[in-house]
């Protein structure tokens, strides 16, 4: 015969395990909700990792290994996700252009030679695309030197063009030299107490002399701007919407629901950081979860 203690014990197990179900059940709910609201509005759910350095050492939040980035790629293809560019995903928002089945982004910051080196390789042999934002700048320096040390090298003229025409290395602006913290000005961020003409003033200059030089190397003109840092308020969307950009990215945790006829959709995209030892499975997961927390 049981004694009350071990009545209320049994209970317990109980109670939680029937409440543990039902919130299960609360999320998987949710998430159908989601997906059917998401097909209803001619919407797609599209997540975007964030990478920077792809090498075999000091690796941690902005870097991973070579074996790490084909880790991810052999994930996606087992997984049936298809990996698209920015104009694709623009294309589908403003002329309607079908998506591929479950679509993702790999976008890759910065322009390091790494991506060259360690990533290229792997995107041709697993067919896969990535959206590769160059810091115009360090663009200029290496193609004037040859340094090819993996650790700190940036990417040459040279380089960035032979990834274009593969088809498979879109490329966007991530400013020319505004990457850096440089007299009380963070990134691409509004100084306190800056007028806003010579805010402008100061994009506009250093954004369109990197989509000039993009567009004499590659012939393509980039229709996305990645901030720098992720720093940007309202005054930044207004001059980065003015200078005919089409999507930005920002490093804000989430995934993102994006609308056909809706442009505004695609601004300030939110992005996944892939960090050494954070299996990319478990950060789609993460960031799938912030669908639930949406406005």
């Amino acid at each position: 015969m049981l004694n009350k203690s071990k009545v209320k014990h049994y209970f317990s197990i109980f109670f939680f395990s029937a409440a543990f179900t039902m919130v299960g059940y609360s999320i998987a709910r949710n998430l159908i909700e989601i997906s059917a609201v998401s097909s209803a509005n001619q919407s797609v759910c599209v997540p975007i990792l964030m990478y920077h350095r792809v090498i075999d050492n000091n690796l941690g939040k902005d870097t991973i290994s070579p074996c790490e980035f084909e880790s991810d790629l052999k994930y996606l293809a087992e997984n049936n996700y298809n990996t698209i560019t920015m104009t694709q995903l623009i294309n589908y928002v403003y002329d309607g252009e079908e998506l591929p089945p479950n679509p993702i982004i790999l976008s890759f910051d910065d322009g390091y030679f790494s991506t060259y080196k360690n990533v290229f390789p792997l995107l041709q042999k697993y067919n896969s695309k990535i959206v590769l934002s160059i810091i115009g700048k360090s663009t200029d320096d290496f193609s004037k030197v040859c340094d090819t040390n993996v650790k700190y090298a940036h990417l040459t003229w040279e380089q960035i063009n032979e990834m274009a025409e593969s088809g498979l290395v879109e490329i966007q602006n991530h400013s020319y030299n505004l990457h850096k913290v440089n007299k009380g000005r963070y990134g691409c961020y509004i100084m306190q107490n800056e007028p806003f003409e010579d805010y402008e003033q100061v994009l506009t200059k250093d954004i369109t002399t990197l989509q000039s030089k993009i567009e004499s190397a590659i012939n393509f003109t980039p229709n996305t701007f990645t901030y720098p840092y992720g720093k940007y308020c309202n005054d930044t969307e207004v001059v980065i919407k003015k200078l005919g950009f089409k999507s930005t990215l920002s490093v804000k945790f989430g995934v993102n629901i994006v609308q056909k006829k809706n442009p505004e959709s695609l601004y300030g995209l939110k992005r996944i950081c892939r960090s050494h030892n954070q299996p990319i499975s478990k950060l789609i997961k993460d960031g799938l979860e912030t669908l639930k927390y949406r406005n």
